[in-house]
C-alpha cells in the first residue's frame, strides 16, 4: 500500500518528535533551503577516511562539526571553556563570572532567572540559525524587542521626566508631516513634484502624521491618554503634543530608529530557558566528539596536514588532522603559537576586539505592573543609555532586567566612553541603579544581585567580537578569509552578519565548501 508524503511526515513526528519530522520534510525537498549559504550538499560517506580538527566550541565550531560529521569526517572539538558556545553563554544560578584580572561574580538568582550575556534574540531573517533550532529540537518564543509603552527620557524633555515611546515617535512623526505639507502648501516642492503627486503627498502625510483637516498636527490618539477610555459619561484625554523644540534637543534617534534596522525588526525569537540551549543542543547531538577546557598552545599547519598541541588538567597533548577550522578569536590567535604567514599573523590585530557589556539586576517586575511594559527597551541620554526589559516569563513575580548594554571603548581610535571610564565595578553599578532611577523614580532600590558582564575581559575572548565593519579592516578581512595550508579560518568577523550567530554558522559553511573544494582538487 502507498503511502502520501502527508501521512510519511505525520508518522515521522509521532517516531521522532517535530525535529524528525522536519529534517524528513527537507529530505523530501518540501522545505525552502533559507537564505543563500555556501554549504555544499555533501554525500554521507563524502569525507571518509577524513579528519578535521576544530578548534573552539562557539557557534561556528559546532555548526563546523555538526555539518562535517553528516558527511562522514571524523571531527574533534576543542574547547578552552568547560561549556559549549563561546560568546553565546547564559548566566543562570550557579554560573560565576570571572575576569582576567581574577574578579570573580557568582550568581545566585531563583526561579530559573537567566542572563544571556552575549546574544539575546535571533531575528526572523536568520534563517540558518531557526533552521538549527528546527533540527536540534531547541523550542522557541517571540522576544519583544520593541514596546511603545517602554520610556523615553532626556532632561531636556518634559522637564527630565520619562515619557512613554509612543509620545516620542508619534509627535515626532506628527511633526514632520506637518512642516512636509506646509512645504507642499506653499508650492516649494513644485520642482521635484505633479500637482497630482503634491495632492497624493499630502493625502499620505494626513495618515502618517495623523494631521486634521487644516494639516496641523495637533495630538493623536497613536499616543495615549491621560484620561483612559472607559466607561461612562467622561471623557477620555489625550497626551498634549511634546514639544518639538525640546524633541529634537532630547536627540532620542537611537531608540526611536533602534526596530527599524533589519536584524532588529519584529519578528525576534528566543530559546525557551536562554539562548545556550542551542550550543547545548548542538553539544548534545555531537556527543563525545567535544573536548572541554584543552587550552590551544600551538598551531602547525601545512599543506598535508595540522597539528594542534594544547594542554588539558596540566597535560601536554597534540592532536593531527587532515584539516583544521580555526574559531578561536583573533585577539587570543593573535597571542597563540604558530606558524601562520607574517600576513596572516597582522590581520590577527587588523579587526578591532568590540569592548561590550552588559549588566543585569534580579527585580521584581515593576514595569509590568505599574508602567505596562512587556519586553522591549527603554532609551535615555545618560552613561548608560538603555534598559531591557525581559520578555520570558512575563506576570511572574521577579524577573531579569538588563540595565545597560553599549560599548566601553571605541573600535577603531580606542576612546574611551563615559561608561568605560567609570573607575570601578561598583561605579558601573552605580551608573546602572542610576539610569533604572531616571525612567522609575523610586524603583532602582528594588535591584538586587547585579551582574556585570565586560567582554574585553573575559577570558578566552577579550571582546564580544572582532568588528569588520570599518573599511580599515578590509584588508584583514581579506587576508584571514584565506587558508593557512590546511587550516580555514571561520567566525562571525568573517561574515557580513559580524555580532550574530548567524554569521558564524554561515562562515563555517564557507570554510566547510572550501574543505570539499580543496579534496575534490
Amino acid at each position: 500500500m502507498s503511502v502520501t508524503r502527508r501521512v510519511f511526515i505525520q508518522r515521522m513526528a509521532q517516531i521522532g518528535g517535530y525535529s524528525a519530522a522536519f529534517s524528513a520534510m527537507r529530505a523530501l525537498g518540501l522545505t525552502a533551503v533559507p537564505g543563500p549559504s555556501p554549504l555544499p550538499q555533501l554525500a554521507a560517506d563524502f569525507g571518509k577516511g577524513k579528519s578535521v580538527v576544530i578548534l573552539g566550541a562557539g557557534i561556528a565550531g559546532l555548526v563546523s562539526a555538526y555539518e562535517l560529521r553528516k558527511a562522514g569526517f571524523e571531527c574533534t572539538i576543542l574547547e578552552a571553556r568547560s561549556r559549549p558556545g563561546g560568546r553565546n553563554w547564559t548566566v543562570r544560578k550557579g554560573c560565576k563570572v570571572e575576569f582576567t584580572d581574577g574578579t570573580v561574580q557568582s550568581c545566585d538568582w531563583e526561579n530559573g532567572a537567566y542572563f544571556n550575556a552575549g546574544p539575546g534574540r535571533i531575528p526572523s531573517i536568520h534563517t540558518h540559525m531557526l533552521g538549527y533550532c528546527r533540527e536540534l529540537g531547541v523550542p522557541l518564543e517571540v522576544e519583544v524587542n520593541a514596546s511603545r509603552s517602554a520610556l523615553m527620557q532626556a532632561d531636556v524633555l518634559n522637564g527630565g521626566n520619562a515619557v512613554q515611546q509612543r509620545q516620542v515617535v508619534y509627535d515626532t512623526r506628527g511633526y514632520i508631516a506637518e512642516l512636509l505639507t506646509k512645504s507642499i502648501n506653499k508650492h516649494t516642492l513644485d520642482d521635484a513634484l505633479s500637482n497630482e503627486d503634491c495632492v497624493r503627498l499630502r493625502d499620505f502625510l494626513r495618515g502618517f502624521g495623523d494631521l486634521n483637516s487644516s494639516g496641523n498636527y495637533v495630538g493623536t490618539t497613536r499616543a495615549g491618554f491621560t484620561t483612559s477610555r472607559g466607561a461612562g459619561l467622561a471623557p477620555s484625554a489625550l497626551h498634549q503634543p511634546l514639544k518639538l523644540s525640546e524633541l529634537l534637543a532630547a536627540n532620542l534617534s537611537k531608540g526611536e530608529f533602534y526596530e527599524e534596522q533589519i536584524d532588529w525588526q519584529a519578528t525576534m525569537f528566543q530559546p525557551i530557558g536562554g539562548m545556550d540551549r542551542i550550543p547545548y543542543g548542538f553539544a548534545q547531538s555531537l556527543g563525545d566528539i567535544l573536548h572541554y577546557e584543552c587550552i590551544v598552545k600551538e598551531i602547525t599547519t601545512s599543506d598535508h596536514s595540522v597539528t594542534v598541541a594544547y594542554t588539558k588538567s596540566s597535560a601536554a597533548l597534540t592532536v593531527t588532522a587532515d584539516f583544521c577550522i580555526c574559531t578561536i578569536p583573533i585577539a587570543i590567535l593573535s597571542q597563540t603559537k604558530n606558524n601562520f604567514s607574517p600576513e596572516t599573523q597582522t590581520a590577527f590585530t587588523g579587526m578591532p576586539m568590540t569592548a561590550q557589556y552588559k549588566i543585569a539586576w534580579e527585580s521584581p517586575r515593576f514595569w509590568e505592573k505599574e508602567n505596562n511594559i512587556y519586553g522591549g527597551i527603554s532609551f535615555l541620554n545618560d552613561t548608560v543609555d538603555l534598559i531591557w526589559y525581559p520578555t520570558d516569563k512575563m506576570f511572574s513575580p521577579t524577573g531579569v532586567l538588563i540595565a545597560g548594554f553599549n560599548i566601553e571603548r571605541e573600535d577603531i581610535t580606542d576612546k574611551i566612553t563615559p561608561f568605560g571610564a567609570l573607575p570601578s565595578i561598583q561605579a558601573k553599578l552605580d551608573a546602572s541603579r542610576a539610569a533604572v532611577e531616571k525612567l522609575h523614580p523610586g524603583r532602582s532600590r528594588l535591584l538586587t544581585k547585579p551582574i556585570y558582564v565586560g567582554w574585553s575581559r573575559i577570558p578566552y575572548s577579550l571582546g564580544a567580537f572582532a568588528n569588520n565593519r570599518h573599511v580599515e579592516c578590509d584588508p584583514a578581512y581579506a587576508q584571514l578569509d584565506k587558508p593557512q595550508g590546511r587550516t580555514y579560518f571561520a567566525g562571525d568577523y568573517l561574515s557580513h552578519l559580524v555580532g550574530w550567530q548567524e554569521g558564524a554558522a554561515l562562515s563555517a559553511h564557507h570554510a566547510i565548501d572550501r574543505i570539499a573544494q580543496q579534496i575534490r582538487a
